[in-house]
Formats: C-alpha cells, structure tokens, sequence
C-alpha cells in the first residue's frame, strides 16, 4: 500500500529541530577533523616523495668526479639532509596512528550523517514520536566509541556555516542522497583513476628512462653513468611507493562499485509507491553500501535492526570498498 503524502512521518524544519542541529553541529566538527588529518596525510606524502627525488639526485652529484670538492660535499650534505628529513616524516607522519586518526574521524562523521539522513527521511527507528530520542542515543553511542584523545580534535574545531540536508521525507531521501551520491561516486571514480594513470604513467617513463642509462652505462663505462642510474631507480621505487600508498586505483574501483550498487537500488525502488517497510529497507541498503566505502566505519554502523538492515538480504557487493 503507498504511503500518502498526508500520512507520511513529518518532518520539522532542519533549523527548528535542535536535537538535530546538534547531532549536525558533531558529524560537521568530525567532518572537518577528517579532512584536516587527511590532508596532513597527503601534505607528508607530497613532501616526502619531494625529499626523496632531492636525495637521489642530490646524492648522484656528489658521486660526480667532475665537480668540485667543495660542490660534491655541498651536495653530500643535501642529499643526507633530504633523506634525514624523509625518515623523520615516515616515522612521525605516515604512520599508523595518523591514518587511523584519519579513519576514525571519518567513520565517526559519516556514521552521524548516516543517522540524520534517516531521521529527516522519516524511516525507521525514527518514525515515531521518540524520534528525537533514539537520534540522541545514536550520537551518544558515536562519541562513547571514538577513542578520548580524538575528541580533543573534535571539539576543537568550529563547525562551518553549512545547513544540514533540507530533506523532508522519503522521495528527498532518494533524490539529495541517493541519486547525489551515485553521482558524486562516479565522478570521483574517474579522478582517482586518472590521477592513478598519470602516476604509473610517470612511473613507467622514469623507469624506462632508468633502462636507457643503465644500457648506456654498460656501452660507455667512461661516462660514469652509475650514479645516475642509481639515482633514477630509486625515483622511480619512489613515484611507486607514492601511488600504491595514495591507493587512487583501489579507491577508483570502490567508488565505481558504490555508484553501480547505488544505481541498482535506485531503480528497484519507486518513492511513490514504496511501504514504511520498503523505504526503511531502501535507506538500511544505501547507507549500508555507503558505509561499506571505509572498513572502519562498519564499527559504528547503528546495531538497531531497524536502522541496520539486519535480517535483510544486502545487495551481494555491498561490503566492497
């Protein structure tokens, strides 16, 4: 039977509803949390391919007999220097702890925004008069999970001027979440696999290049070329290492797996028509299949059956990512 317009679940203005307004206030502070660590990460990876490149070829300089004593040791030095300051962002930057920071800020966010996309569409557990309540305990079972230290970062970041989602029922659920977010995946599918082919592109051309000196080195053995091959090799171990940690392929292929499964549900469901049970359902799957783009976020995926899907068939891939 389809649920009528007039007997849909209401739902009050986002800004006069301020148990809402508060859950939105926490997933935008851990939002911005993330994308702080995030970008911290990317920002040491960038300056540590950086500092390798200037070892390697700061290092075959100071091999070159051709210089000048004093340039050589110059050289030396700068290549010491570069490759000391890589080791100390390594070990201090892109270790463990500071991608799990990352993780466990967006896990958090996303787990929030995930529960205030199905308060405002009105579907269960939020479909009766102690909605507000249930979504209160949703944010408490957030912040009790996140490790103490990472509500320091938190709390210290001001939440931005962003409105939450103007969704008013199920049919603005499908339309602002669904359908936006199949969109949003299948873009950025697309960047990180160019961003991927641009880096294994320049990975394969050093290479290459490394091949050509290596087999030169070997016809003119005068010209001392081995420095510089040594130099180019470790540019491309470099460039290597930089792609398999930014992970741009594999992160190509899960979007593209989210936007295919948010696509598939899309289709299968017709807003008009659909029962409370059905919308419930449609909105457990697409969070489900959003959540499944960060192992660590399915720690924090509400265990309410209602709001989990649980006892439901999820689509086969909608772990993958």
């Amino acid at each position: 039977m389809a649920t009528d317009a007039s007997t849909a679940p209401s739902t009050p203005e986002p800004r006069a509803d301020r148990q809402l307004m508060l859950v939105w206030r926490s997933q935008r502070q851990w939002s911005l949390a993330a994308d702080n660590a995030r970008a911290s990460l990317d920002r040491f990876r960038r300056w540590n391919l950086a500092l390798l490149i200037i070892g390697a070829l700061a290092g075959a300089f100071a091999a070159q007999t051709w210089l000048n004593a004093g340039v050589a040791t110059v050289f030396a030095g700068v290549a010491a220097v570069a490759l000391a300051i890589a080791g100390v962002i390594q070990a201090n930057g892109l270790n463990a702890n500071q991608t799990t920071r990352w993780t466990q800020a967006r896990a958090a966010s996303e787990t929030l925004k995930a529960e205030i996309y199905r308060y405002l569409a009105g579907v269960a557990p939020y479909a009766g008069d102690d909605r507000a309540k249930t979504l209160s305990a949703q944010l408490a079972a957030v912040q009790t999970r996140v490790p103490a230290s990472l509500l320091v970062a938190q709390q210290t970041k001001s939440d931005d001027t962003k409105s939450p989602p103007q969704i008013h029922g199920f049919q603005d659920y499908v339309t602002a979440r669904a359908e936006q977010q199949a969109r949003w995946h299948k873009t950025r599918s697309a960047e990180h696999n160019g961003q991927a082919r641009q880096l294994r592109i320049c990975q394969i051309v050093i290479t290459g290049f490394g091949a050509v000196l290596s087999a030169v080195a070997g016809v003119q053995p005068s010209w001392q070329l081995s420095a510089w091959t040594a130099a180019v090799t470790t540019i491309a171990a470099a460039v290597g290492t930089h792609l398999a940690a930014t992970q741009h392929q594999r992160i190509a292929a899960a979007y593209a797996s989210t936007a295919d499964q948010l696509e598939r549900l899309i289709v299968s469901i017709d807003p008009t028509a659909a029962t409370p049970d059905q919308q419930a359902q449609f909105v457990a799957q697409v969070e489900r299949v959003l959540a499944g783009q960060n192992d660590g976020w399915t720690d924090l995926i509400s265990q309410n059956p209602a709001a989990s899907g649980e006892g439901q068939e999820p689509p086969k891939d909608a772990d993958e990512g």
